[in-house]
């Protein structure tokens, strides 16, 4: 199953709107899917077997706290045990980690982290923490983590007596206990009276056996009917038996990080005005116990407890994610980080050893430049291989063990703030991006099959959170596919921005670009992306055959293109057009293949793409491919050679197609060893500094050696 769809602005309108209209009819049949962003169901069976704990429980106090090494911020939630359904606890308390937490002014969000608020209640399905040794309840409790991250819980609605997890609404609690008893193959064993729910169930009985009930709101209408999360956005609701006053009534919005099944409510801040007939409050992306307002009805809860839903559903386009810090709401913005405008983003060695992902995410990453001129580019390569505040941002793959049972990718916004007399303000310091390397994925151009799931689409996605947008609720009977959509499957395909996608990150942009009450350099747009891309071509490659490059490609909906020529350049930045320029076939609504093969292909590295000419004279290009001459692979260069007489170093060039280790000898010409390493090669293919600090001028001869293959160099030091 696919889900296309497409948004452009300016000159590409006239030739796309075909495309858009193909695409869009595509896309119908699988908007309703429903599956929670960046997240692959786990069923009860699985979270039952993989628990080494399932207990019933209460969170009763937080403490955030870094880690031993100040890299990363988590939080220790205190949970009263009730019930024991799996392990051993002998305890009536436990500890449970979740990533992210707040320490003074220093904040880390992880996108995909289970987070919990004091009060909550639930089953949990929990494994031992490994890893952590220097939390605020070691050695007191068991200290353990959420097996599946968001999955791992299972959260009480306790007034009604309901449940829901991410993927799963429970009509009572009830039921959850036959759900993980079913698996367990045992009963539960009872450790204290969760007198709450006693107490909810027991009210509940009585109202039924008297058959009343305190007198329902009604809720006759609200304005706006579409409107933002995160924004400062008034909803004002009308109606009757409000009460006079809130007390303890609340407003709750359909909560968009699980697709509506609970809901979310407003911090105490938001509500403006209350009376028995209108409520005035501002609509939240920070709620009281986490999680975005997303489309769906409303619901009213008086001071004496009574509800009611609305009928009408409230539509919100986008979120912007919004800080909860000591019960208000803030709106973090970008700023210049790396003195070049913004931020530069850097390449783990996971990533390194795979281009095809780093195209993927390059053309995830063009979309937002070029759409809302967030400044972001990529960076030279690192030797770091973890997620931590160090003024780097990371991307790299890990294994799903270590990322959580069941979570496609995960962003990890690192937030500073500062206060002065009159406000707070939060910006995003860095932000790393963890993708699950067990996962099979489409790296694209072409579209995901046989069960992939899309890199790009999921990029996309997860650098929307690092924009500093929320999750949405698809509204019903939409058809436009929208990129922080709560909502992804398997061969899904959402690789552009929808309107609301860019209104979102504009107004991100808009508060980003201006200067600040804490004296931060603001962003500056970043106005020279890769951003002219072609939306009719569907996929490109470029392959060495016996000494040629064959180039290959397919178009889709192809209507006015004239022509296509291909290019090629030794740095993916200046191009020259390989001879010779191929007619188009169309028009065609459909797919469409062409080839064309160039004779005499650069040495060493190269990069090729195609110039595509339409019929008015305009033009645009296709994603770039990089290619390497086979003639050039496992070849040790040594660059200058002669080494200058100020230089203490000399640079090393090995082109491979995946990461290899060679190990390199320099020895005088007395046959003496001066100097042995082991150098990293990675298919990035960037030259390696050797040292040569200490060493007197003259002539060396540098052996190397890599799998069985061997050569010598001579290098001249002058």
């Amino acid at each position: 199953m696919f889900i296309f769809y497409a948004a452009f602005t300016g000159a590409m309108l006239s030739r796309t709107r075909l495309l858009l209209a193909f695409l869009l009819l595509l896309s119908a049949p699988c908007v309703l899917a429903q599956e929670r962003s960046q997240l692959i169901p786990l069923s009860v069976e699985e979270r039952v077997r993989h628990s080494d704990v399932i207990v019933e429980g209460e969170v009763v106090s937080q403490q955030s706290f870094w880690d031993a090494h100040h890299e990363n911020i988590y939080t220790s939630n205190i949970i009263n045990v009730y019930k024991v359904f799996k392990g051993q606890v002998q305890a009536q308390q436990l500890e449970v980690i979740t990533q992210g937490g707040t320490v003074g002014l220093k904040m880390h969000v992880f996108s995909a982290a289970l987070k919990l608020s004091k009060g909550e209640q639930g089953i949990f399905f929990l494994e031992k923490e490994q890893e952590l040794h220097n939390t605020p309840a070691a050695g007191k409790n068991l200290t353990v983590k959420a097996y599946g991250n968001q999955q791992g819980f299972v959260q009480y609605d306790v007034a009604r007596n309901q449940a829901t997890d991410v993927f799963n609404a429970y009509a009572s609690v009830q039921d959850v206990y036959s759900a993980v008893t079913t698996h367990t193959g045992a009963g539960y064993r009872t450790v204290a009276t969760n007198e709450r729910l006693r107490q909810a169930q027991q009210n509940q009985t009585e109202r039924r056996e008297a058959q009343q009930s305190p007198l329902a709101p009604v809720i006759t209408s609200f304005t706006p009917k579409v409107s933002t999360a995160g924004t400062n956005a008034i909803l004002t609701i009308k109606g009757d038996n409000f009460g006079s006053r809130r007390g303890d009534g609340f407003v709750e919005f359909r909560n968009a990080d699980d697709g509506g099944q609970t809901f979310v409510k407003p911090l105490d801040k938001a509500y403006l005005s209350w009376s028995d007939t209108q409520i005035r409050l501002l609509i939240p992306s920070a709620g009281v116990e986490e999680g975005t307002a997303g489309s769906g009805e409303i619901r009213v809860t008086t001071n004496s407890g009574s509800s009611s839903i609305s009928d009408d559903e409230l539509v919100l386009e986008f979120a912007y994610s919004n800080i909860n810090f000591e019960g208000r709401a803030f709106q973090p913005i970008l700023i210049d980080k790396d003195n070049d405008g913004g931020y530069t983003i850097q390449f783990a060695p996971s990533m390194q050893n795979n281009n095809a992902a780093q195209e993927g995410f390059r053309r995830a990453m063009n979309s937002w430049v070029c759409t809302t001129t967030v400044n972001w580019k990529i960076g030279g390569t690192t030797t770091i291989e973890k997620a931590a505040e160090d003024d780097l941002n990371i991307i790299r793959f890990i294994p799903g063990s270590e990322i959580g049972a069941g979570v496609l990718a995960s962003t990890v916004s690192r937030y500073e703030g500062c206060g002065t007399d009159t406000d707070t303000l939060f910006w995003v310091k860095e932000f790393d991006m963890d993708i699950n390397s067990n996962i099979t994925w489409q790296y694209g151009p072409g579209g995901p099959v046989n069960r992939q799931y899309d890199f790009q689409t999921v990029m996309l996605h997860e650098l929307g959170h690092a924009h500093q947008l929320g999750h949405v609720i698809l509204p019903r009977g939409s058809t436009t596919p929208r990129v922080m959509n709560y909502a992804v499957e398997f061969e899904s395909l959402v690789r552009d921005l929808s309107a609301a996608d860019i209104a979102g990150g504009n107004l991100v942009m808009v508060r980003s670009l201006a200067p600040n009450v804490c004296g931060e350099q603001p962003m500056e747009a970043k106005l020279d992306g890769d951003c002219n891309i072609a939306p009719e071509i569907y996929t490109f490659e470029a392959l060495f055959e016996n000494g040629q490059v064959v180039t290959n490609w397919t178009t889709n909906n192809e209507q006015d293109i004239s022509s296509f020529v291909v290019q090629r350049s030794p740095d993916g930045l200046t191009w020259e057009d390989v001879p010779g320029q191929i007619s188009a076939k169309g028009p065609e609504s459909g797919f469409l293949e062409y080839s064309a093969v160039d004779p005499e292909p650069l040495p060493r590295i190269s990069y090729y793409r195609l110039r595509v000419v339409y019929e008015d004279g305009s033009e645009s290009f296709s994603p770039r491919y990089r290619v390497i001459n086979p003639a050039d692979l496992r070849r040790l260069t040594v660059f200058p050679n002669p080494v200058n007489p100020e230089d203490d170093f000399a640079m090393l060039e090995y082109i491979v197609q995946g990461s290899t280790t060679v190990t390199v000898q320099l020895y005088s010409m007395t046959g003496t060893l001066v100097r042995e390493e082991n150098i990293n090669f990675t298919d990035v293919n960037l030259p390696v500094k050797l040292d040569l600090t200490g060493l007197a001028s003259g002539l060396y001869i540098l052996q190397w050696q890599e799998k069985g293959k061997t050569g010598s160099v001579k290098v001249l030091k002058l």
